[in-house]
């Protein structure tokens, strides 16, 4: 017999010895006697339920983790002593729950069943003169018998009650055994629990301490990456530049996706757009040189979003529509998803594929065939491997900025999901770019992140994919001077702090979606004469602003603001990222969770 069917017995002998009071009460109330033992037979009475509630409890927490299925828990509880309970597969889970316990406490567990064997003892469970009595206390009920049997009945219960009431130091010790064993099992549960949740926060710990980590290192990385990649364009061209998508990371992996723009001397004004994937080497150097990349095809998607109709309510004047040369008379923003679904294929390998060449000329490199592996570019000892992903000519795409967005120039406007969403996307991304060439720390507003249209509806935008634009020099012309200031992020001389008061009123705007300048509270400030006096009566009026988020979005939101408006100035500047990930970063992604979980929101 398990232990676990042992528990199922014990939950048993509780009922039992409930009914064998419940109908010696029923004697003794026939008899005429009950009021003799009323004060024995409550705290016997009493005793039992409360042990009974307390294991039966304690089985249930027992389970929960173990049994999924909520009918089960409740058929076992239910059922003492039945079929379940000779269950293999929960007596095993059981073994592993409680592991290096498991042999003690179910010793205490046959305690417990040796303690009810007692009570029922004194109960007389066993007594057939006392059974006789309880199985004619029924059909006895009403009808006249003889005085001569009525007579020895109450003898034989007269008996009874004498070690009944007798027994007071017995109950006690009964009783006193049964709390010190439950008392044992609920300490060795517990103490089961916390040292499995102890080592599985320290093993969460330890790798969420490495993630953190490599995320508040990654704009070393971005850093590094943009030097490969603007000392490998060795051409002649006119124009070459970048658009790395931002995203928001929970990995330690280093990827990139980055759109390339280049502009070329036999065709100057035809802008080509080069869709990449950029991976670092993590020492799996062969094993990365044979994936091929294939992007799945977008799904389709309802959507049902049009240009407001200016002819009854008209913008302010619109950069957007002045910028865009098109006939069209939609404009539409696709709904927030996730991102793409990459799917990895092994190629055939080939000599060519298993010794990768370095990039020498990355231009000529991305004019390889879509879906191709193009080779890798270094930089301190670090590669990057390129895929190309697709080609397009830009006059076939067009793209939006963030203002634009929240100026309303798109009809509908994005949901508070989709708000919050890319706060999540743009805090995450300035937390692991700044510093870096890709972000520049005076270069971080609303009007410096554009979403492209997508690739075979140009008229829709895809709000879950923000981009950064950045340009390279030729890297025939770059002086050590230049290629040392790549190396220190373009030599930015602002703070970090300053920084975070722009992505601050970012985060306003996209938690209200609407621009600061259109504030009643900007308003109340002067313009300002220069960029210095416009930028610090913007912090002034975003401040003001500020007070009303905890209302719109909640608490989390109202301290992620909080801490990039001014929160951050104790901040050591070698722990800011760290601090930003659990200040900022945490905060917004349960916002965000909350909202994608289906829980209602106000409007």
């Amino acid at each position: 017999m398990s232990g676990f069917e042992v528990a199922g017995l014990v939950l048993g002998a509780f009922p039992i010895a409930i009914t064998a009071l419940d109908k010696y009460r029923e004697i003794a109330t026939r008899l005429g006697v009950f009021f003799k033992i009323q004060l024995e037979y409550k705290r016997w009475r009493d005793d039992l339920e409360f042990h009974q509630l307390v294991f039966t409890r304690h089985l249930r927490q027992l389970l929960l983790p173990l049994v999924a299925d909520d009918d089960k828990i409740a058929e076992l509880l239910s059922a003492p002593g039945g079929d379940s309970w000779r269950d293999d597969a929960i007596a095993k889970l059981l073994q592993k729950r409680l592991r290096d316990s498991y042999e003690l406490y179910f010793e205490y567990i046959k305690g417990i069943k040796r303690v009810m064997a007692d009570i029922n003892q004194e109960l007389a469970v066993d007594s057939a003169a006392i059974q006789d009595g309880i199985k004619t206390s029924k059909s006895a009920a009403g009808a006249s018998r003889p005085k001569t049997i009525m007579s020895r009945e109450k003898l034989v219960f007269q008996l009874y009650r004498l070690k009944f009431s007798n027994n007071e130091a017995v109950r006690r010790r009964l009783f006193g055994e049964l709390q010190e064993y439950n008392n044992k099992l609920e300490k060795l549960l517990d103490s089961s629990d916390e040292d499995t949740r102890l080592t599985q926060q320290r093993t969460a710990v330890g790798q969420l301490t490495a993630i953190d980590t490599a995320i508040c290192n990654f704009w070393i990385q971005a850093r590094t990456l943009f030097r490969a990649l603007a000392l490998a364009w060795v051409c002649s061209c006119q124009h070459h530049g970048a658009r790395l998508l931002l995203q928001h990371r929970t990995t330690k992996q280093h990827e990139f996706q980055v759109i390339f723009t280049a502009t070329r001397l036999s065709s100057p004004s035809r802008l080509e757009l080069y869709q990449t994937r950029i991976s670092q080497d993590s020492g799996t150097a062969e094993a990365s040189e044979r994936e091929n990349v294939t992007m799945l095809e977008h799904q389709n998607m309802n959507l049902t979003v049009s240009k407001p109709d200016h002819r009854r309510s008209r913008p302010t004047k619109s950069a957007f529509r002045a910028k865009l040369n098109t006939t069209t008379s939609a404009t539409c923003v696709e709904l927030l998803r996730p991102p793409p679904s990459v799917t990895l294929t092994r190629a055939q390998t080939s000599p060519s594929l298993r010794m990768a060449p370095p990039i020498s000329s990355l231009c000529t490199s991305l004019d390889r065939i879509e879906g191709s592996y193009c080779g890798y570019v270094v930089s301190d000892d670090c590669r990057y491997y390129v895929h190309t992903i697709s080609r397009r000519s830009a006059s076939e795409v067009r793209s939006l900025s963030l203002d634009q967005i929240l100026r309303g120039e798109v009809d509908p406007v994005p949901s508070r999901s989709q708000r919050y969403g890319l706060s999540l996307t743009m805090a995450s991304s300035f937390l692991q770019l700044l510093d870096s060439p890709w972000l520049p720390a005076t270069s971080f507003h609303t009007t410096d992140v554009h979403f492209l249209g997508d690739a075979r509806k140009p008229n829709l935008f895809l709000l879950d994919q923000p981009h950064i634009s950045r340009e390279f020099q030729r890297s025939h012309s770059l002086t050590e001077g230049q290629a040392a200031a790549i190396d220190l992020g373009g030599g930015a001389a602002t703070s970090f702090t300053d920084a975070l008061d722009h992505l601050g009123i970012m985060l306003l705007e996209l938690c209200f979606g609407q621009i600061l300048a259109e504030q009643p509270c900007r308003k109340r400030w002067p313009a300002g004469s220069n960029d210095k006096e416009r930028a610090v009566f913007d912090i002034m009026a975003a401040r003001d602003w500020q007070r009303l988020v905890n209302e719109e979005a909640g608490p989390d939101y109202a301290d992620a603001v909080a801490w990039c408006l001014g929160g951050n100035r104790s901040t050591l500047p070698e722990r800011w990222r760290h601090e930003m990930l659990r200040k900022v970063i945490e905060p917004l992604q349960r916002c965000r969770d909350y909202l994608t979980g289906g829980a209602f929101v106000r409007a």
